[in-house]
């Protein structure tokens, strides 16, 4: 037993279940159920989150906190210090397979910019992969040669707003497992139908594979790419282990985990956390990452951490040496700085009081210099159950969809993203399925369609029935 009376090495969960009148909470913790109670929604909730960061910093490591209400479920984690964070949503979950629907040229207007890549083809079949390869200028070899294009049809399920019903190529996965899009869109990792783990290109092919050190069964979610000065890795998490491939294939490093361990994938690159603190994966060894007082470890990104308290300033740790302090700037017009919400890499999700009681400032600001990036007004009871999902061109904390390139927001109200790949978030509004872009417009999908993991060369990767296909843009 340790000193505050918590066995070593065990997960610690609490429970929050908010009652429907949203006046009260009941919170678990270690069997132990007491409830709290608010004035109104938004302070039934921190009342309730408020009590378990509590807990996760007299124990001083990460509580999981499964908070549930009468709408949804969601998974967080409660760092020492008072950080609130949502856990690393697995990509768009494979959802059952409804009876098929007869469907029309497109699901609607979709504002992302793609650049058309027309298909020559050859079809060859190899380890169980259908295979469509390209031409580097297919419009023109169709002209010359008369050669039609042949596509795998994806019939199992809608194809997402933008995306064609024809794949280039379709590749059958080991069941349950899930694949991973490296940031860049230039491969695809997956566990092949024969259990190997394998790093596809473009063209459908596998560029390496490799035994996996463990059974699949045993996997802790899906594969990872890791970003590094060199390329991106493969990185595969089990129960009592971590793997890490290099870029172009070869032995892993591995590197062995205590029962307490969790990593996150927050950021760029794999973050180990125990009840000793935070630590980063390098040359084979958990290398400890010092954090500053009162500060719990957010996400790692290549060989720094990024350490933030409930409602101060934040700081990068390296792996060796002293921590970069940053202070987030004010936004205009706001108050005090009420609380930091989440990050990635690249931003900080921060929540400031406002001038107007009933409202607060949501803002986003640069991760390395904690310049405002952008910052929007909103009622506070529209953040409530808000997630922060971010793709490479735009970005959504709940209804406040941001330009990550003009810095410009629009509230979409009642719009709660679910997953981004390239230019568009997916996610649902008013029960629905739908694609939103930079500027905010929503697009409405059928209920069930395919949400893609990532862009593989501009192809939608998505998953139904424990295949993968690459979908043409339309």
């Amino acid at each position: 037993m340790s000193g505050n009376g918590t066995p070593p090495h065990v997960e610690e969960r609490v429970t929050v279940v908010i009652s429907p009148d949203e006046m009260s909470a009941d919170v678990t913790i270690q069997g132990q159920t007491r409830t709290v109670r608010g004035g109104d929604a938004k302070e039934t909730r921190r009342a309730a989150l408020d009590h378990a960061a509590g807990y996760a910093t007299h124990i001083g490591r990460p509580v999981i906190i499964e908070a549930r209400d009468a709408f949804s479920v969601q998974r967080l984690q409660a760092l020492p210090g008072g950080v609130i964070r949502g856990l690393t949503e697995t990509p768009p979950p494979s959802r059952p397979r409804k009876a098929p629907k007869p469907r029309g040229g497109g699901s609607g207007r979709l504002p992302v910019v793609i650049t058309a890549v027309v298909l020559a083809v050859v079809l060859v079949a190899v380890v169980g992969i259908i295979v469509v390869r390209f031409m580097p200028d297919s419009t023109a070899a169709q002209e010359e040669t008369g050669t039609e294009v042949e596509t795998v049809p994806f019939d199992a399920r809608p194809a997402p707003a933008g995306f064609s019903d024809e794949a280039i190529w379709r590749i059958p996965l080991s069941e349950g497992t899930r694949p991973a899009v490296a940031d860049d869109g230039s491969r695809v990792a997956v566990i092949g139908a024969d259990g190997k783990l394998a790093v596809i290109g473009a063209d459908g092919r596998r560029t390496w594979e490799a035994d996996l050190p463990l059974p699949v069964g045993d996997l802790q979610g899906p594969l990872r790419f890791a970003a590094a000065e060199d390329g991106f890795h493969v990185v595969a998490v089990g129960s009592a282990g971590l793997w890490i491939w290099p870029v172009e294939g070869g032995e892993p490093q591995d590197y062995e985990l205590s029962e307490d361990a969790q990593v996150t994938f927050g950021g760029s690159g794999p973050l180990v956390t125990t009840e000793d603190g935070a630590s980063l994966p390098v040359d084979g060894e958990l290398v400890p990452v010092e954090a500053p007082d009162d500060t719990g470890a957010m996400l790692a990104h290549q060989s720094t951490v990024l350490m933030a308290s409930a409602n101060d300033a934040w700081f990068w740790a390296p792996a060796e040496g002293e921590p970069d302090r940053v202070a987030p700037a004010e936004p205009e017009n706001a108050g005090d700085l009420d609380r930091v919400i989440t990050a990635s890499e690249n931003h900080v999700v921060v929540r400031w009081e406002s001038e107007e009681d009933d409202r607060v400032i949501l803002a986003v600001h640069d991760a390395d210099d904690g310049s405002v990036f952008s910052s929007t007004v909103i009622a506070a009871g529209e953040l409530a159950d808000a997630r922060w999902i971010e793709g490479p061109d735009v970005a959504a904390y709940g209804p406040i969809v941001v330009d990550l390139g003009s810095g410009e927001n629009r509230v979409l109200p009642g719009f709660s993203p679910l997953s981004a790949a390239g230019g568009t978030l997916y996610g649902e509004l008013d029960d629905g399925q739908v694609a939103v872009g930079a500027d905010g417009e929503p697009i409405e999908m059928d209920q069930d369609a395919a949400r893609p993991w990532g862009l593989l060369d501009g192809h939608a990767i998505v998953l139904a029935d424990n295949d993968l296909y690459a979908l043409s843009p339309n």
